[in-house]
């Protein structure tokens, strides 16, 4: 059976723990497995060791405290972290598969928000000229 969260750049649960982090700047383990609690069952060592992996992947930052807790804060912004893992993604697919993939690409934006076609042209002309 195929898992809800393929083809995302993160896991679910990474996905929820991003979000607080995102929206609080740093927080600590505790600060999001309460913030996770009011949705979720969690335990505190499941959050800590995703958490741990999200560093450990370079998507957090981590500092020890002096009670010896971590203080967490997100590398980049959100719209930074999607900026830099999609034009990742669309090298690595256009490296792969070339004009086929642009062209999917475009048939793909055209039929979710035409509009959007119009503004995807004006900066390619920006880019050419």
């Amino acid at each position: 059976m195929p898992k809800k969260n393929t083809g995302k750049l993160l896991g679910l649960l990474e996905q929820a723990i991003m979000e607080i982090v995102w929206k609080k700047g740093e927080t600590t383990v505790r600060a999001v497995v309460d913030a996770l609690g009011k949705k979720r069952n969690l335990a505190y060592t499941t959050v800590m060791t995703v958490m741990t992996r999200l560093a450990e992947k370079g998507i957090l930052c981590r500092s020890a405290q002096p009670d010896g807790s971590f203080l967490y804060k997100p590398r980049d912004s959100q719209e930074e972290f999607y900026a830099k893992t999609s034009r990742t993604i669309f090298h690595q697919v256009i490296k792969n598969f070339g004009a086929v993939a642009v062209a999917q690409f475009v048939d793909t934006l055209e039929a979710i928000d035409p509009a959007q076609i119009a503004a995807l042209k004006q900066r390619l002309r920006k880019k050419i000229i």
